[in-house]
């Protein structure tokens, strides 16, 4: 089967709901329909495959990617191993999370509890080659500025946490006018009490890094970078020159936020989000 052909066979399974939207959303894609009968879903699905085909190619080979991974669980068996997995964590997900349709579930799961779908993988026997999380988490602590003369300042620009109880997600952003001010102390004024970066129900899953340099000799003003991040590995890291990169990754070992190196091996399946 092409990829196009299991790409449609795949919506065509799966309502266009807020869900699908999301993960769509996830990948670099955003679209909204309106509410359609059953019978309009195969028209819809139609359009939602040729607008994934139209998008660029990082967004498209994306959502593939992700597709592929998501087809794993897609069918009855897929179903049955999401319902053992989720038995064992009962706390986690509520059991109307899992209804009678395999595609709709195995998405869902993919995208608002990563971990459990891949216990789930691996209770079928099967393997997929994917990026090992970056623990994100670190980021609910100041960041203190590599060892490197050339960094002036850096701050949590914006945050994307998880709520692990109900599966929907908040981002916050610091302040873009005032550089001195990170997600973190946005949240101490704003939420002191209740604020999320304190709570163990909530998961961070992507990030933005705002890097400040000193001014080069004879410049004034300093280059600023931002390095945006996502637990499953996902980076844009190779936007930059190789110089800049190099620096990234070092900092992201410094900061431990970058993913480990064991990696399942499998198939040349790879998931990027």
């Amino acid at each position: 089967m092409s990829s196009y052909e299991m790409l449609l066979d795949l919506l065509l399974k799966i309502p266009p709901d807020e869900v699908l939207f999301d993960f769509l959303a996830q990948c670099g894609l955003s679209l909204r329909f309106g509410v359609v009968d059953t019978e309009g879903r195969a028209y819809e699905a139609l359009l939602i495959a040729a607008a994934i085909e139209r998008a660029p190619s990082p967004v498209r080979d994306c959502i593939l990617a992700s597709m592929r991974h998501v087809a794993l669980l897609a069918d009855e068996a897929g179903l049955k191993a999401l319902r053992i997995v989720n038995e064992a964590h009962a706390v986690r997900v509520n059991v109307l999370h899992l209804p009678d349709a395999p595609a709709q579930c195995a998405l869902w799961m993919y995208l608002r509890h990563r971990d459990l779908f891949d216990e789930a993988i691996r209770l079928r026997g099967l393997h997929a080659q994917f990026h090992e999380p970056m623990p994100l988490d670190a980021l609910r602590q100041p960041l203190s500025p590599p060892d490197a003369l050339v960094v002036d300042s850096v701050r949590l620009y914006e945050a994307t946490l998880l709520d692990e109880v109900t599966g929907g997600e908040i981002t916050i952003k610091a302040p873009a006018g005032d550089a001195r001010i990170s997600v973190l102390d946005l949240l101490e004024h704003w939420m002191p009490i209740e604020n999320p970066m304190r709570q163990g129900r909530f998961r961070v899953i992507a990030a933005k890094l705002g890097v400040e340099f000193f001014p080069e000799p004879g410049q004034t003003v300093g280059r600023s970078v931002v390095l945006a991040l996502k637990r499953r590995g996902g980076s844009n890291l190779s936007d930059f020159d190789s110089g800049t990169r190099e620096q990234a990754e070092s900092w992201l070992s410094y900061w431990r936020l970058s993913p480990s190196r064991d990696v399942q091996a499998a198939s040349s399946m790879q998931t990027t989000v």
